[in-house]
């Protein structure tokens, strides 16, 4: 995730990432640093062999940063994706569905304020709420209930600590700041278990940032030195309520549980829902793909009366004594096209194998978009100048996402990096909402900083951010080093000389010089000043002096 202070931050990470240090809200540079010295350390520890240490990885890092190139995977395997908080929010909300047909009906997504509350790290639903008020001697007690939560939980592929109170605040509390020497490990979530009248002793050794109070009201106590929950609550309700205002007492009565606060309950959206119940379990493929293209049918004709188009598609095939099987489907645009989604089902359909016999068949569109609507010309038979040629490429994209993987079919956008290497960032076309860049594209970047310091009429003009040749449409992998002599007075060398060429060659014309700077939230400072020049052999070169270092490299070519 991308924070406007920090730059790129730490939104999750695996148990091991966690065990090296790692927490969320790190910047992604301390995190890569850790990492970095964990499995040195771990390399050394285990009598490995390394040609290339601590220091001598981080000297060759900052080199390849240096020379332009891009940064070489470690060999510890680590791997940092984009976060996605649509594809979180969905993922939440899928499993509430689980949780509420086999735990509870009544299922809330976390509830949010206006403005972030400590403890939160993202604003956004990040945990879900059950109401299991008198249902425990359905499962026999509330401890196997929390027993069979955590195997349905372990079912889905998640772990989760997990909490059973009488309120909704303490119950938040416990399970993100509870001590896991007080917990018990079901299936690999941590589970806690409080009866009504030991609310406040749980509550007691807490942070106070676990009652979910305001972040000025948090920096106020901690100015204060009340550090845990039973300090805060030994303070008079008075002086609280005018100095950190109401909202923190209130906080405080819904951890309690004195102030009931009311949850709303997760509903799936019925009309993008839709399943059939075989007669019979089957194997036999022409009837289950009879089935599916039902369902399709069905499906895009509620979306298109709501003029709404699916941007995600998850077929759940319920088989005979073996866990249900997912196939998921991402989407470049909205669309309701029945035959076009039959037909992307059908082929991933064809990729799977079935374990057992299937009984049930569950599609649905968590993620949808409205449709885009043109008006038809009355000059030409296939509609608008255009239409055709977008529709064409989006079927293009969703075919080659639902046989390659949407992981592998990418697109390119602009990034805010000034280094001319990493101004680029590539992400998956399908299955997300269209994002609107134009404004932000059409602006300077703030972390870029260009200068021309060159004056006198004589001197060539300099090339503006809107002229093409500004930039070269050829940039070299990794930068390669080259001879520099006989500088001119504004700082571009009259001669260079490339390993491979047999001479030096003289320089006509300059333009420059462009400096580029890094911030330093990203790590070690990297400074240029970048030149175009125009050999006397007609070469048109983009070199740039690494300001510090005083080499130079040849970074692109022009035509």
């Amino acid at each position: 995730m991308l924070d406007p202070r920090r730059g790129r931050v730490v939104v999750a990470a695996s148990d091991d990432a966690m065990a090296c240090g790692l927490r969320p809200q790190m910047p992604l540079v301390e995190a890569r640093s850790l990492l970095q010295q964990r499995f040195a350390w771990l390399q050394e520890g285990a009598g490995q062999a390394h040609p290339t240490g601590q220091a001598h990885q981080a000297h060759q890092a900052d080199q390849a940063r240096q020379a332009g190139g891009p940064e070489k995977p470690s060999p510890s395997g680590v791997v940092v994706c984009q976060y996605d908080p649509a594809a979180d929010r969905a993922g939440l909300r899928q499993l509430a569905e689980v949780l509420s047909l086999q735990i509870s009906p009544l299922v809330a997504l976390e509830p949010l304020e206006k403005a972030r509350w400590a403890g939160q790290l993202l604003h956004q639903p990040q945990a879900l709420l059950l109401d299991v008020s008198g249902i425990g001697e359905l499962f026999g007690d509330e401890q196997k209930l929390l027993q069979q939560t955590a195997s349905l939980l372990d079912q889905q592929g998640f772990s989760a600590q997990l909490a059973i109170t009488s309120s909704v605040g303490s119950a938040w509390a416990i399970a993100h700041y509870g001590s896991p020497h007080s917990g018990r490990r079901q299936h690999g979530c941590l589970t806690w278990l409080v009866p009504a009248g030991e609310t406040e002793t749980a509550l007691a050794e807490l942070p106070v940032i676990a009652l979910r109070i305001a972040v000025d009201a948090a920096e106020k106590l901690h100015r204060l030195g009340i550090r845990r929950v039973d300090e805060l609550l030994r303070l008079p309700r008075s002086g609280l309520a005018t100095r950190l205002g109401s909202g923190l007492l209130q906080r405080i009565d819904q951890a309690l549980g004195t102030v009931d606060q009311t949850l709303p309950v997760h509903h799936a959206a019925a009309e993008d829902v839709v399943s059939t119940d075989l007669e019979y379990p089957t194997y036999a493929t022409d009837l289950l793909k009879h089935r599916i293209e039902q369902l399709v049918k069905q499906l895009a004709a509620g979306l298109a009366s709501r003029q709404q188009g699916a941007l995600r598609l998850t077929c759940r095939l319920d088989l005979q004594a073996h866990q249900s099987q997912r196939m998921q489907l991402g989407l470049f645009a909205p669309t309701a096209d029945a035959d076009h989604l039959t037909g992307l089902l059908h082929s991933v359909f064809e990729q799977q194998r079935l374990t057992a016999r299937v009984h049930r068949i569950v599609l649905a569109a968590p993620l949808t978009g409205p449709l885009r609507m043109h008006q038809r010309s009355l000059l030409t038979a296939h509609g608008g100048e255009g239409q055709g040629d977008a529709a064409a490429l989006a079927k293009l994209i969703d075919g080659l996402s639902g046989r390659l993987g949407g992981e592998r079919v990418l697109g390119v956008r602009r990034s805010s990096n000034p280094l001319p290497e990493q101004a680029f960032q590539t992400s998956v076309l399908t299955g997300r909402r269209a994002q609107r860049n134009a404004a932000a594209s059409n602006t300077r970047s703030r972390e870029t900083r260009a200068s021309d310091t060159r004056a006198g009429a004589d001197r060539p003009p300099t090339l503006a951010a809107e002229i093409p040749l500004r930039r070269p449409l050829d940039l070299l992998r990794q930068p390669q080093p080259i001879e520099a002599s006989q500088l001119h007075r504004d700082g571009w060398p009259q001669q260079i000389k490339l390993r491979r060429w047999p001479a030096a060659q003289g320089v006509n014309r300059a333009w420059g010089p462009e400096r580029i700077e890094t911030g330093w939230w990203q790590g070690p400072s990297i400074r240029r000043d970048y030149f175009r020049l125009e050999t006397e052999a007609g070469q048109w070169l983009w070199v740039y002096r690494q300001l510090g270092q005083n080499s130079w490299w040849l970074h692109g070519w022009f035509g």
